[in-house]
């Protein structure tokens, strides 16, 4: 059998286990072809002083004029972190390669209450609509509240109020999964939304109190492999933040600087067949 294929439009770190770094090797292991498309190569991820980078975006363009004239189609469209309209614009173009295939879009603009430093009004526009031309969106909360237009400093939610605002995203764009949702209760959780059945749904998590670079990039990529093996939008939300859970604790054990990112290489094992 053919594998899938999967097109993942993201950073590219050298060092630092975050972006394409992580994706690429999950997405194997579950048996998915990843066709990388890096936006932006850098010698580490942004938690590091002084990085070294070089924009791809032309690049990224002439590698789609060439992906079309090779007639390919994707099972799956990834894209995450971008710097600018002009990458939107090459994403909203790569999903004609995917017409019957899954469309994720990592909406990456802010966290903890606060818009990166790189994010301009110009983008979270650009990114508003391409999250309207995507099937999955998978915000954190201050980015759920940015896509609506809200005041987006809260971080701590009740679970009705987390609901309303799924419910309010998946209305207005597409399905819609929430990443590491704080509750007044202490617990955390993913909130999802689909469309189809205009279901709310909570996946809880064992929250860890650490921080890594990359477990978003590679939640992502775990949700889009489930998902293009034919699970529904809860169960693959479910199987990836066990995986996410079962890698981040391991290397939490380590006690090793976080700044690196989680040890998924001795973990991958847990996403093949």
């Amino acid at each position: 059998m053919t594998p899938k294929k999967a097109l993942c439009i993201h950073s590219m770190s050298t060092v630092g286990r975050s972006s394409t770094a992580v994706i690429a090797p999950s997405l194997a292991a579950m048996g998915i072809q990843p066709v990388m498309l890096p936006t932006v190569v850098l010698s580490t991820h942004y938690g590091f002083q002084g990085v070294a980078k070089q924009d791809m975006t032309d690049f990224c363009f002439e590698a789609l004029e060439h992906y079309k004239k090779l007639g390919l189609e994707f099972d799956c469209v990834y894209s995450g972190f971008l710097s600018s309209t002009r990458q939107m614009d090459l994403i909203k173009q790569t999903y004609a390669l995917a017409e019957k295939g899954l469309k994720l879009c990592d909406p990456v603009m802010a966290d903890h209450g606060r818009l990166y430093a790189s994010i301009t009004d110009e983008l979270v526009k650009g990114f508003k609509e391409l999250c309207t031309a995507s099937d999955l969106i998978t915000p954190n909360p201050t980015e759920a509240l940015l896509l609506l237009d809200r005041e987006y400093t809260q971080e701590v939610f009740t679970r009705d109020e987390a609901a309303e605002i799924a419910t309010a995203l998946g209305e207005r764009y597409a399905d819609v999964i929430i990443t590491g949702t704080k509750f007044t209760d202490g617990s955390v959780a993913c909130v999802g939304y689909t469309q189809k059945e205009k279901e709310v749904f909570f996946i809880e998590l064992n929250y860890i109190p650490v921080s890594y670079p990359g477990t978003g990039d590679l939640f992502g990529a775990c949700l889009a492999g489930f998902m293009t093996k034919g699970f529904s939008l809860k169960e693959s939300c479910e199987k990836a933040a066990r995986f996410i859970e079962k890698v981040v604790a391991e290397t939490f054990e380590t006690g090793d600087e976080t700044r690196y990112g989680v040890h998924i290489e001795p973990m991958l094992k847990y996403l093949t067949d």
